[in-house]
């Protein structure tokens, strides 16, 4: 085992590592998938409620004005179970894509965070040398930019 193997491992770095679990922080990335749910939920709950009160009106005063009655009980019965089976399906669909693009967007921001901590316990320990490297879509570019001119200007000092 080398010196800079040593380092890393120390460091908490596994070079060895395959693409890292999506969820980062899965306590902080599902939370904001569930806030963005929650709040969805409620605003389509509040909005099918005011939606039942106004055409529950229409529909007793359709059914008691026409000599069709039981027919039109049936076909608005019929689409009322068709309609709560497509809310169910899009309610479906509609989770997962909010818990996919949350997860994402957190991952953005997560993600970065790991070779910053890391680069930031090398300065601490003494390793100047080490470098932050960040994908160019990473949050927290200027960051790692700071903290690299840091560790060039600590070393340089270290140096003299």
């Amino acid at each position: 085992m080398n010196k800079e193997e040593s380092i890393l491992k120390r460091l908490g770095f596994n070079e060895n590592r395959k693409a890292r679990n999506f969820l980062l922080k899965p306590g902080l990335q599902l939370k904001l998938a569930f806030y963005v749910l929650f709040l969805s939920l409620g605003f389509v709950f509040i909005t099918v409620l005011f939606g039942k009160l106004y055409f529950e009106q229409t529909y007793v005063t359709l059914v008691g004005n026409t000599t069709q009655s039981e027919y039109i009980q049936a076909v608005v019965t019929q689409q009322i179970h068709d309609f709560k089976s497509l809310s169910m399906l899009l309610l479906a669909v509609y989770t997962v894509l909010v818990v996919v693009v949350a997860t994402v967007y957190t991952h953005r921001m997560i993600g970065p965070m790991l070779p910053v901590m890391r680069h930031i316990k090398a300065l601490k320990e003494g390793f100047y040398g080490n470098r932050v490297r960040l994908r160019e879509y990473d949050c927290f570019q200027e960051l790692a930019s700071e903290l690299n001119e840091l560790a060039e200007a600590l070393e340089q000092r270290q140096q003299q």
